[in-house]
Order: C-alpha cells, then sequence, then structure tokens
C-alpha cells in the first residue's frame, strides 16, 4: 500500500455533480453549516457543532492529519453552487496488511440523492488502483440504513455485526461491517 503517494500527491476528483479537494481553512462557514445540523451527527462520534469555532478545530485537526499523514479527507463540493456539503475519506492504514477503512459525512439536505457513493466511487477506485490497497473497511450503526445503502452501492459486503462496538453518546451501539476486498473488482 502506498499511503506516501496519496499524501505526496493530494488526489483531486471530479464527478457528475462534485468536486472532491482537500480541505483548507476557507471550508469553515460550510463545514460548520452541514456540522451544526444535529441530524448529521446524531450517529456519529462526533458532537454537533455548536460554535464555528468547533469547526475551525476539526479542520485543523484535519489539516494537521494531512501532515501526520494519518487521515486523508476530501471535502465534497457541489459543482452548481461551488458549497462544500460533506466530506469523506479513509483512515486506519495498515500498510502491511494494504487495508484502510473509509467514513463520510454529508449534510442531511443531500440525504437520498445519491451524492456520498457518488463522492466515495473515485476514493475507493483510488484505494485499490493507485494505493494498491487489498481490503478497505467500512461501519455504520445497525440501524443507519442510509449510510448501509451508500456502502452497499460502492460494491461492499456486509461481513456481520459488531455488538455494542462503540459507545455514541453514552449508549453502546451495535456496528454493521461492510468491507470491500481487491479480488472483488
Amino acid at each position: 500500500m502506498n499511503i506516501e503517494k496519496l499524501f505526496a500527491k493530494s488526489p483531486e476528483f471530479e464527478t457528475e455533480r462534485l468536486l472532491l479537494r482537500r480541505l483548507t481553512l476557507d471550508d469553515t462557514e460550510d463545514y460548520y453549516a452541514f456540522a451544526s445540523d444535529p441530524r448529521v451527527s446524531e450517529q456519529t462520534l462526533w458532537n454537533c457543532h455548536e460554535t464555528v469555532d468547533d469547526s475551525v478545530q476539526y479542520i485543523q485537526r484535519a489539516l494537521d492529519n494531512y501532515e501526520t499523514k494519518s487521515v486523508y479527507l476530501w471535502g465534497f463540493v457541489r459543482k452548481d453552487t461551488g458549497h462544500l456539503i460533506g466530506r469523506g475519506g479513509i483512515f486506519h492504514f495498515n500498510e502491511l496488511m494494504q487495508s484502510a477503512s473509509l467514513g463520510y459525512a454529508i449534510a442531511s439536505k443531500e440525504w437520498n440523492k445519491g451524492i456520498a457513493a457518488e463522492a466515495m466511487q473515485p476514493i475507493v477506485h483510488y484505494c485499490f488502483q493507485e494505493l494498491d490497497c487489498n481490503r478497505l473497511e467500512g461501519r455504520c450503526n445497525a440501524g443507519n440504513i442510509g449510510s448501509a445503502r451508500v456502502m452497499e452501492k460502492l460494491g461492499m459486503s456486509y461481513e456481520g455485526l459488531l455488538r455494542k462496538q462503540l459507545k455514541i453518546k453514552g449508549v453502546f451501539t451495535d456496528q454493521k461491517l461492510y468491507s470491500r476486498i481487491r479480488d472483488d473488482l
């Protein structure tokens, strides 16, 4: 797995409706617009952003992660408006096993439009074709039908239920585990 290539090149992608690029502090206002919606963070480990400074701190952590090569996030920008409407990326890199995890968050007004799958598809393709990834995995809360559907659209297979795997906002929550491997291509 070639993580150095990812962080050295900072790949950008274009889909029918989106531009995917690194996050910058210029994205703060748009990031806050979706991260301050409690519906977006309801099934996540992170809390709803209560102030613009929460979004500044999040984006600064993303910038730090680019430097430490620990997480790579792409901002999802609508081509028709130029606004950031979400983000997604890869993390938990295991170069020896040639594997990584993926995750995403998107503005609730964009739910049920195929946007998350459209955004993540070139990222998945890049991981297998350019980074020499053998396995990608993703997880979602057992009741998060929308996120499960995104992973299915990405060609990921359901592997099983991780019982009470995460404590989200004080409640132990079951997680569905999905994966896609190179042999699935």
